[in-house]
């Protein structure tokens, strides 16, 4: 019988974020059944480095890192804002999240840019870099919030471990550099819980969301996106294939020693944008294009037709096909399709239903019908996709 491993799981609770990172290292987990899981916050380190064979954690400060290294066990972080070369790290792709949210909102044909985080906190610098390195080489430059410097504003502890929710020490400023900004205007938050700030900052204002202020978030976070008002889009990092991939490279260097000694740091693709009501939005278009476009994200999947959405929105089959391929390049009846795509990629890679199922529950008639646009939309049938994209 195999001795068994007593492994460190120091990942906060507070957020939807780790929680999820957490299921994603207890789904690896039920692979190694010497594992011996405990679940610890983030500052344990501190006082209990010692008795663990491995960790995956998320190092918040740099103490914390000095009592793990010391250690001498291997380390698997997840948060990466300390540099500690003996920890092997597994973090989101931030150059993907960057060019995502870019993508996002020049899709909505935005004209004014901005970009609003933290006060050199890394995973918020990487993203701004990001997105304003991409908009740049389209020969754009958007606007940077530069957070004032505040005794108080433990990042740490204030925001990753007491879920910090109430007005942030930088609310006057925030509602002065919204009042600056050029609008309409889209603005990428480096998460969700910044992008909730800036949707109160324009509350405050009485600027509308999205029309003056479009506002894309991260982490899809039920607790900010959902409770928001209104409903806050975001972009989905894929927690739990973060804690996947962090419970596998830990296995790997409890197994492998040269790896151990010379740990590997590892980049996560984000899942995608989940648009909401905070970026549904095309401000150079006619108001009635929005409410096109909810209407075939609401109703693609109950088997509407281009017909159905000229008659929602009481206008001509010519005005409303003009304006669609002026706007987003495309007829109305690719985009119904497109959004039963989407669906259809939602359920191949959350559930296990079966694929002629996925059909009729994304809207298609048939699975000839899902199988052929399905591939001509990814380049693969549904099951390979399936098949590199389940979680």
């Amino acid at each position: 019988m195999n001795k068994s491993r007593k492994i460190a799981v120091a990942v906060e609770r507070s957020s939807a974020y780790g929680r999820k990172l957490i299921s994603g290292v207890a789904e690896i987990a039920e692979r190694h059944r010497d594992w011996d899981l405990v679940l610890l916050d983030p500052l344990s380190a501190l006082t209990a480095s010692d008795g663990y064979d491995g960790w995956i954690c998320r190092v918040i400060n740099a103490r914390t890192a000095r009592a793990l290294a010391h250690c001498g066990k291997p380390v698997v972080d997840c948060l990466c804002a300390i540099s500690e070369p003996t920890f092997a790290s597994v973090k989101t792709d931030a150059e993907r999240i960057g060019n995502l949210a870019a993508e996002h909102l020049i899709k909505h044909r935005f004209h004014n840019f901005a970009f609003c985080g933290y006060r050199r906190i890394g995973f918020s610098d990487r993203r701004r870099n990001a997105f304003s390195r991409f908009l740049e080489r389209n020969g754009i430059r958007p606007t940077i919030y530069r957070p004032p410097f505040h005794p108080n504003n433990r990042f740490g502890r204030d925001f990753l471990l007491g879920d910090r929710v109430e007005s942030p020490h930088d609310a006057a400023d925030l509602v002065k550099w919204l009042k600056r900004l050029p609008k309409p205007v889209g603005v990428f938050c480096c998460d969700d819980l910044r992008a909730s700030h800036l949707v109160s900052a324009c509350r405050s204002l009485k600027l509308s969301v999205p029309s003056d202020v479009a506002i894309l978030g991260v982490d899809d976070d039920p607790i900010y996106c959902m409770f928001s008002t209104p409903r806050l889009s975001s972009i989905d990092p894929d927690p739990v294939a973060i804690g996947q991939t962090a419970a596998m490279t830990l296995a790997k260097m409890l197994s492998d020693e040269q790896l151990a000694g010379n740990p590997p740091s590892l980049f996560v693709p984000p899942r995608g944008v989940i648009e909401r009501a905070s970026t549904n939005t095309y401000p150079y278009a006619p108001p009635w294009f929005s409410d096109a476009l909810d209407f075939i994200r609401s109703n693609a999947v109950k088997g509407i037709s281009a017909s159905d959405v000229f008659r929602h929105v009481g206008l001509s089959r010519t005005l409303v096909e003009r304006v669609f391929n002026e706007n987003v390049s495309s007829p109305v009846q690719k985009k119904i399709i497109e959004a039963r795509i989407d669906e259809a990629k939602r359920l191949l890679s959350t559930t296990s239903i079966p694929v002629k199922e996925v059909a009729t529950l994304s809207g298609f008639s048939s699975l000839h019908y899902l199988s052929r646009a399905f591939a001509s939309a990814t380049g693969r049938p549904p099951t390979a996709w399936r098949e590199q994209n389940t979680t």
